[in-house]
C-alpha cells in the first residue's frame, strides 16, 4: 500500500521491530487531516504522537518508524494487562463530526468516513502480516487504559463498528462467517434460487445483522441499555411493549418500519416461537420477498453475484447508503458465500426437479450426480447448485413438457442437422438469447439431451441451455 512519511524528531523513545506485539487503534479527536497531524506531531515536542495517520480520503502518512516507540496509549494505569507504547503500534484515524459546537469525548455523534475505515483495515492487515501480530492484539485505545478512544469504536453508534473493523482485519468481511449461515444457504437453495441469488442475499443480509436472527440494531442497545439478548427475551415475554414502533431495526434483514416490525411479530406469534427464531424469520423473509416482484425477477436471472447483491440492496433492503461502496462490500461479502458453498469449497446439491424454479416437485437433493439420475424419473431434470441441467434420462424426453424455453448464454452454440455430435453441423450458432424447444432426444456428445428450434434450424445441446420454464 502507499505510505506517505514525514518521520518526525520528536516525541518518541529508540527501539527495534523486535518490540512489535500489538497493534492499537485511535481517533485523533479533532477534525484536522492526515497529514496535518503529521505535521504538528513532527513539529516540536508534544509529549504525545502516532506511529501513522489515516485521512478522510484513505491516505496514510507516517509519523513515527515502526522500530521506535510512539507515545500513543500510555498512562498512570491500565486495563490492559499487557499491551503498553514499549510493545505496540499506534495507528491514528481522521474522523469527522455531525456537530462541531461541541467536540466532547464522550459525544456521541463522532463518526469515520468510509474510506478512513478501509484504508486503516488494509494498513492494519499490512503490520499484521508484516510483524506476525495476530488479530486478537489489534485492540482499542480504550481497551488499553479505558480512554474512550477511538469514540466512534467505543460507542458503535455509527455506521462503521469495532466488530466490523476487526472482521475486516480478521480476514472475515471477505469471506464472512456465521453459525446460520448453512441454514440459511440450504434454505434459500432449497427455494430454487441459484447459488448466485443465494450469495447475493446472504451477503446483504451479513451487512444487516451478521446473519444474527436476534441482532438489535446497535445505536439502539445504547439507546435502550440492553443487550441482543435482554431486548429479544423482552419481546417475547411481553415486558417491553414497543416493539413495533420503537424504530429499532430487528433481526437478519433489521426490519425497521412499524409495519414490517408487525408483521414479523405477527408471523412469530402464529408460529408460536421467539421473535428471534432463525427459521421463523427465514420463512417471514420469503413471504415478504414475494411482494417484491421486480427483485424475485433479477434473483430468478441473476447471472452473477454482484448482480443478485445489487437488486437485493436498491429493492429490497434500501439503505441509506447505496453508494457504489456500499454495493461493492456487500458483493464481496456474497462471494466469500458463494466461494464457500458454491464454487467447490462446500456441499455442492445436484436437484431432482421438474423445472428449476418448481422447488415443490423436488424428488431429492443428492451430493452424487449418479444418485441424482438414478432418482430422475419421466418428466424432471437434474439441476446443479447453479440451477443448470445437466441431466434428463434417455427415454424420458418425450414426457419431459415441451414446448418450453431455454436461455442459451455462450456466443458460439453450433445448431446440427440432428440430435447429437454425430450429426453435422449446419454452419450457423444461436448466440446469446432465449430459445423455443419443440423436442428433446437423446443423442451422442450430451449429458441433458439435445433439442430441437422452433425455429426450425435444426438442434443443439442442451448441456448449454438453462431451462427457464
Amino acid at each position: 500500500m502507499n505510505i506517505n512519511r514525514k518521520i518526525s524528531k520528536y516525541n518518541f523513545n529508540k527501539g527495534s521491530v523486535s518490540r512489535i506485539k500489538y497493534i492499537v487503534i485511535h481517533y485523533v479527536g479533532a477534525l484536522g487531516g492526515a497529514e496535518d497531524n503529521c505535521r504538528y506531531y513532527g513539529g516540536g515536542n508534544r509529549n504525545a504522537s502516532a506511529h501513522y495517520f489515516v485521512g478522510f480520503n484513505g491516505e496514510v502518512w507516517q509519523c513515527v518508524e515502526d522500530a521506535n516507540i510512539a507515545w500513543h496509549c500510555g498512562a498512570s494505569s491500565y486495563k490492559h494487562a499487557e499491551c503498553r507504547n514499549a510493545n505496540s503500534i499506534g495507528i491514528e484515524m481522521c474522523v469527522r463530526k455531525k456537530n462541531t459546537k461541541s467536540m466532547g469525548a464522550t459525544d456521541k455523534d463522532w463518526y469515520f468516513e468510509d474510506a478512513t475505515v478501509e484504508a486503516a483495515a488494509e494498513l492494519t492487515r499490512y503490520l499484521m502480516n508484516k510483524y506476525g501480530v495476530p488479530a486478537s492484539h489489534v485492540i482499542r485505545h480504550y481497551d488499553v487504559t479505558g480512554k474512550i478512544c477511538p469514540n466512534p469504536y467505543v460507542y458503535n453508534t455509527s455506521a462503521h463498528t469495532w466488530d466490523e473493523f476487526k472482521r475486516k482485519i480478521s480476514g472475515q468481511a471477505e469471506t464472512p462467517q456465521g453459525g446460520n449461515e448453512k441454514t440459511i444457504w440450504n434454505f434459500l437453495t432449497g427455494k430454487g434460487l441459484n447459488a448466485y441469488a443465494v450469495a447475493g442475499i446472504m451477503g446483504n443480509l451479513y451487512a444487516e445483522s451478521g446473519l444474527m436472527p436476534n441482532n438489535l440494531q446497535n445505536a439502539y442497545n445504547n439507546k435502550l441499555g440492553k443487550t441482543d439478548a435482554e431486548y429479544t427475551a423482552a419481546v417475547d415475554n411481553g415486558s417491553y411493549g414497543n416493539f413495533v414502533k420503537d424504530s429499532a431495526g430487528y433481526g437478519l434483514a433489521q426490519w425497521t418500519y412499524w409495519s414490517r416490525k408487525q408483521a414479523l411479530f405477527n408471523h412469530a406469534k402464529q408460529a408460536g416461537v421467539s421473535i428471534a427464531d432463525l427459521n421463523m424469520q427465514l420463512g417471514f423473509l420469503w413471504e415478504e420477498l414475494q411482494g417484491y416482484t421486480a427483485v424475485m425477477d433479477a434473483l430468478k436471472k441473476a447471472g452473477s453475484v454482484r448482480a443478485a447483491s445489487d437488486a437485493v440492496l436498491t429493492g429490497y433492503e434500501k439503505p441509506a447508503d447505496q453508494s457504489e461502496t456500499a454495493k461493492k462490500k456487500r458483493a464481496e461479502y456474497g462471494e466469500g458465500y458463494y466461494k464457500k458453498y458454491a464454487a467447490g469449497n462446500g456441499t455442492k446439491y445436484y436437484r431432482v426437479r421438474k423445472s428449476w424454479t418448481d422447488a415443490a416437485s423436488q424428488l431429492g437433493a443428492f451430493t452424487s450426480l449418479e444418485n441424482a439420475k438414478s432418482a430422475c424419473k419421466a418428466g424432471y431434470t437434474v439441476y446443479d447448485d447453479n440451477g443448470k441441467a445437466v441431466y434428463t434420462a434417455a427415454g424420458q424426453q418425450a414426457s419431459a413438457g415441451v414446448p418450453f424455453s431455454v436461455q442459451v448464454d455462450i456466443l458460439d452454440l453450433n445448431i446440427r442437422t440432428g440430435a447429437g455430435t454425430n450429426y453435422a453441423k449446419t454452419g450457423e450458432t444461436t448466440g446469446k438469447g432465449v430459445f423455443t424447444i419443440v423436442e428433446v432426444k437423446a443423442g451422442q456428445g450430451a449429458s441433458v439431451g439435445w433439442g430441437r428450434l422452433k425455429s426450425g434450424a435444426g438442434w443443439i445441446s442442451l448441456d448449454y441451455a438453462t431451462r427457464l420454464a
